[in-house]
């Protein structure tokens, strides 16, 4: 007997079910999107570099009031508890057991009363012969880290979210003041045309025509009012206050001159939290297989129990110390299966897991590619787009002039006139739309200013709570 316990503590922390190591997918050297020109580095919080000191009020109510991140919040306090719990397998158990109990029994010449009293002290502990319960551990402490970045990801996620939401109601108030002076020329055309009509140098037609293109940017102000409410409505959610709370007066999209460096795939590895989160599943998931295969061998069990009992009886006291001292020794035979399916399942898991991390790095890169790319031709469309804005403007400035000495009719100056609107409606939507596209880039590229924020946040959490338990 004593041999065998001896080759069994010989044993510990050698699991011979060990999972095989696990191959991780390579990271490629560099993008396939080169870079060419000078770069600059994002600010780590990246919204500053627009420069809209609302946005930036904005962007810290979010990180004080969104309800999903508080969520989220409380779900790593879960984590963080089902971490302790397992930690808590890892220590000795202590009981105290206490009994009071009082016997009667008929007798000759009469009955026996007794009173019996106990007072114990019982620890148990299995010893972790396979690294079972360590593993077990640390998948706990893997899993709340992977939750820590999660909520880090989340935190991104709406950042991003909430500065496309704010540029998305200026772009709208911008759409609005561009409608309303075209109004006041429109109006001012009309009047021109009326009063030429009248005078006889103008066709009812010119009239007719005059008032439908009056009409047209008036049918557009609806569509642009309803957009900026809804945008206005979308960052009072995220904001987690009431419908209507929010207002944005600003009519000026901030412009965007540089290209942002993008740096080495390498650097999502730690600067991405949904990788990092990914990469910390999958290695929870590992430790989850091991203490599967090790719940099928051999457990051992230490229980001590030390405690005093007093019998009091009729002839006399019975008083005195008791200890009890075990080792157990359990090895499964028979349980159906039941270990088996759950290494299958957590074998399943881990190789679900690995997968997932794969498809993370995989849209992590692809997110970066595209975003700089997006990027890239979004500037090629504004240069474009001014290029057409100027000539369209010369033609309509040159056609102005020839119908005002009798040269032309109004329609080829309707024309230029809706042209022209339609190209500055474009470059509104297209320079929203590089605001954009440099919020996808800097969501792509992660960051770390989240770590400090998210702690920040657990810390206002738990103070609201402790005050709330006063």
């Amino acid at each position: 007997m004593r041999l065998l316990l001896i080759s069994l503590f010989l044993l510990t922390a050698c699991n011979p079910l060990r999972p095989a190591q696990l191959e991780r997918p390579e990271t490629p050297k560099y993008y396939s999107t080169e870079q060419t020109g000078a770069v600059i580095q994002l600010s780590e919080h990246w919204w500053t570099d627009f420069h809209d000191p609302q946005l930036n009020q904005l962007q810290q109510q979010l990180f004080s009031n969104n309800l999903d991140l508080r969520q989220a919040l409380y779900r790593l306090q879960q984590l963080q508890a089902l971490q302790k719990m397992s930690g808590a397998t890892l220590w000795p158990q202590l009981n105290l057991n206490g009994s009071l109990s009082r016997d009667q029994s008929p007798g000759i010449p009469k009955d026996t009363r007794s009173t019996n009293t106990r007072l114990s002290v019982a620890a148990g502990y299995e010893i972790d012969l396979w690294d079972k319960l360590k593993d077990k551990n640390k998948a706990a402490e893997l899993r709340q880290q992977a939750g820590q970045r999660e909520v880090q990801a989340l935190l991104l996620s709406l950042s991003a979210q909430l500065a496309e939401q704010y540029f998305l109601a200026v772009e709208q108030r911008a759409h609005l003041e561009l409608l309303k002076r075209q109004q006041t020329r429109k109006n001012e055309f009309l009047q021109t045309v009326t009063e030429r009509y009248r005078a006889g140098l103008s066709t009812a037609s010119e009239v007719y025509q005059a008032q439908q293109n009056l009409a047209i940017v008036k049918t557009l102000v609806p569509d642009h009012q309803t957009i900026l409410i809804r945008a206005q409505n979308s960052i009072a959610l995220l904001l987690g206050q009431l419908p209507g709370s929010i207002l944005i007066d600003k009519n000026e999209l901030p412009q965007i001159n540089s290209v942002v460096d993008i740096g080495l795939p390498a650097n999502l590895l730690v600067r991405r939290p949904d990788v990092t989160a990914a990469l910390l599943q999958l290695e929870a998931a590992d430790r989850e297989l091991a203490a599967a295969l090790a719940n099928r061998l051999p457990a051992i069990n230490l229980s001590a129990t030390l405690g005093r009992s007093a019998t009091h009886l009729a002839v006399g006291d019975i008083e005195g110390t008791f200890w009890n001292l075990a080792l157990g020794l359990a090895q499964p035979l028979i349980d159906g299966g039941r270990r088996q399916a759950e290494t299958e399942r957590q074998t399943a898991l881990r190789a679900e897991n690995l997968t997932a991390y794969q498809q993370t790095l995989l849209t992590a890169f692809q997110e970066v590619e595209t975003a700089l790319m997006t990027e890239i031709n979004g500037t090629s469309k504004t240069i474009r787009l001014e290029q057409q804005r100027q000539i369209n403007y010369k033609n309509l400035q040159l056609t102005h002039d020839n119908y005002i000495y009798g040269l032309t009719d109004s329609r080829d100056l309707l024309l230029s006139q809706i042209m022209q609107l339609e190209i500055l409606s474009l470059q509104l939507n297209n320079h929203r739309q590089q605001l954009s596209n440099r919020i996808t880039l800097a969501r792509a590229l992660g960051g770390s200013w989240m770590t400090e924020e998210v702690e920040q946040q657990q810390q206002t959490l738990k103070e609201r709570q402790d005050v709330k338990n006063d």
